[in-house]
């Protein structure tokens, strides 16, 4: 049994974890352009050093979740904290834009690592009492690390030095990597016969790496047709995967968990909250300053109304759920989502920014209920043995989703590029239909449990 201050250890594990691998995903979006100019490339050069971040982290999390259930969650947070630490630092000592491709790749690969352990560290290793706290923490982490990555990346660009956009993760790893360190000498952790999926990992990751370069290239005009064959693939690839995995006992992703009710409503509900997360931080900038001629800088204030609501009510949630509330909050903060996008959808053309920025705060809010209940219900379903590979099947979930809904949105903005307000009115629009849909077949699915 864990002290408090051991606890308080695997909470700032945890949550560094997450904070930077999510922070990450972003902070390097705003200098893509710079990129461009300074290295004397193209845009779709650039662009890699996106995309090969979030693919390695789709398609390596999997494994890690495997692995820690395996080796054990502390060992595999350390292996993921000493890649991110140590790509951060190649990264921002390039030279070349084909070295920040192949490091952001490695980057991703520990940020893979960190994200599969991150919910299973608190799951296994705090005290039942305090898990639902402490998952708040965490839901705190995943509100902040998307919507603050462009926002420092922007202040970090302004200083004058774009090595500073990965040299800042320096030392935030070394105080985790300190904190493993210290719970590895005082903490045994219990491990389990795992024996690893290599063609269900292989498969996974050629579906995976279908989907994402597909929703990709789907964003742009000139390339759809190439990105429907893509996600073809991956669609092909996902069937083979379903039919391989579903007659083993140790597949890299369980279709037998999979296929129980609550499980998959639980899924279900995951990827409506990071398409719609997607969509909450993707179409508000442009209302902002296209619409409203609100300035870059006070938009930049605006538009921090979601994370903020995250960011408060995943611990004022957390704090009130005793861990038998997980579903009850999980619908009250789809609820809420649901609330914020009537409002969105229904915004005229001239409108107070500020009335905006308080159905950000409503999303957010519906998110801080949602998100750590959702964790801990996801958690909760499967045994201590399978928590790793759980941790990591729910963060999967919810970056491709996050893909998905940047990739859709993006594709709605470009149709009605003519009139962009109604093209941000449609985004928001489809997500509330897609969060009834949702709400309702919760609720169903509630009743027949």
């Amino acid at each position: 049994m864990l002290n408090r201050s051991q606890e308080r250890l695997v909470v700032i594990v945890a949550a560094i974890g997450m904070f930077l691998s999510t922070l990450d995903t972003g902070i390097i979006n705003v200098a893509l352009p710079f990129f461009r100019s300074y290295f004397h490339t193209s845009p779709n050069t650039v662009a890699l050093t996106v995309i090969g971040y979030t693919t390695s982290l789709a398609i390596f999390i999997m494994l890690f979740g495997i692995l820690s259930d395996q080796k054990g969650k502390l060992k595999i947070a350390l292996w993921g904290m000493i890649i991110f630490m140590g790509a951060s630092l190649l990264c921002g000592i390039s030279t070349q834009i084909s070295e920040i491709i192949v490091f952001r790749i490695v980057q991703g690969i520990g940020a893979a690592a960190l994200q599969a352990t991150s919910a299973s560290l608190i799951t296994t290793l705090i005290r039942p009492q305090n898990q639902n706290k402490a998952i708040g923490t965490i839901g705190i982490m995943i509100g902040l690390g998307p919507v603050l990555g462009p926002s420092l990346g922007g202040l970090l660009l302004s200083l004058g030095s774009w090595r500073l956009i990965f040299l800042i993760n320096i030392p935030f790893t070394l105080i985790g990597i300190i904190c493993e360190g210290l719970l590895l000498r005082n903490v045994s952790e219990q491990l389990y016969d795992k024996q690893i999926d290599y063609q269900g990992f292989v498969l996974n990751a050629l579906m995976i790496s279908g989907l994402l370069v597909g929703l990709n290239q789907l964003e742009k005009n000139d390339t759809r047709n190439l990105g429907l064959i893509f996600i073809a693939a991956a669609v092909v690839i996902a069937f083979i995967l379903y039919n391989i995995e579903k007659r083993k006992n140790d597949a890299i992703i369980d279709i037998k968990i999979l296929k129980t009710s609550k499980t998959l409503i639980l899924l279900i509900q995951t990827m409506l909250f990071g398409f719609a997360s997607a969509v909450i931080f993707l179409l508000p900038p442009f209302f902002f300053e296209n619409i409203l001629h609100v300035s870059t800088g006070i938009t930049g204030l605006l538009v921090l109304g979601a994370p903020v609501g995250i960011a408060i009510f995943s611990k004022v949630a957390g704090n009130l759920n005793d861990g038998t509330k997980n579903v009850k909050f999980s619908l009250i903060g789809i609820l809420l989502m649901l609330l914020s996008f009537v409002g969105l959808a229904m915004i005229p053309p001239k409108l107070s920014p500020l009335w905006i920025t308080g159905l950000l705060f409503l999303y957010g809010v519906g998110g801080g209920f949602f998100q750590p209940s959702n964790v801990a219900a996801l958690m909760g379903a499967v045994g201590l043995a399978e928590q790793g590979k759980m941790s990591a099947l729910q963060r999967m979930t919810q970056n491709v989703a996050i893909a998905l809904g940047s990739s859709i949105g993006s594709i709605i903005m470009y149709e009605f590029g003519k009139s962009e307000y109604w093209g941000i009115k449609m985004g928001y629009l489809v997500t509330l239909i897609l969060i009834g849909v949702t709400l309702l077949i919760s609720f169903i699915k509630r009743k027949k449990l």
